[in-house]
């Protein structure tokens, strides 16, 4: 069950989009000792869906999508998934880098614009961890372009990083 990617966020529906927070809230206090610390502070920070602090995603750019594919073994044969992903903070004063952990299933959907034409992913509007079916952490992500991702994993770690100011 999603809890807010699937709310219209218009200024029309305000009381809407507050109960949907307060379910959404509701839940990950009810899977806190499911989650991995690292992806429950992520999805719980105060920062995480506050549009007027820096770190939030909300309105943020995608840079950059990395696929690792980590091996161990004594012929390499144990594969393990690792996926990074680096985003323009809303404010372009720093990068928020989101690091996915033993990913297990993700998918990447992409909307071209009525013209034929793709002009990148758009702003990411909003996002939730769950649980998955497998007890795994699910994160999945909507873009103002109609992009989706999702993204089952072991963890999620993230990490703000601003932006040097240019010496005056």
């Amino acid at each position: 069950m999603s809890y807010l990617v699937g709310v219209a966020f218009t200024d029309r529906n305000f009381r809407e989009i507050e109960q949907a927070f307060a379910k959404y809230k509701d839940y990950l206090d009810s899977i806190k000792q499911s989650l991995p610390p690292a992806a429950y502070g992520f999805a719980s920070a105060p920062w995480h869906y506050n549009p007027h602090d820096h770190r939030c995603p909300h309105d943020s750019w995608v840079e950059s999508v990395v696929v690792r594919e980590k091996s161990s073994g004594s012929r390499h044969e144990i594969r393990n998934i690792e996926l990074a992903v680096r985003l323009l903070g809303a404010y372009h004063d720093g990068h928020l880098e989101l690091s996915y952990i033993s990913v297990v299933s993700y998918s990447f959907s992409s909307k071209q614009d009525s013209s034929g034409s793709n002009k990148g992913h758009g702003d990411w509007l909003v996002d939730e961890v769950r649980l998955s079916e497998s007890n795994l952490v699910l994160h999945e992500i909507i873009f103002s372009s109609g992009s989706r991702w999702l993204i089952e994993c072991q963890d999620i770690e993230s990490a703000w990083i601003p932006l040097s100011s240019p010496a005056s």
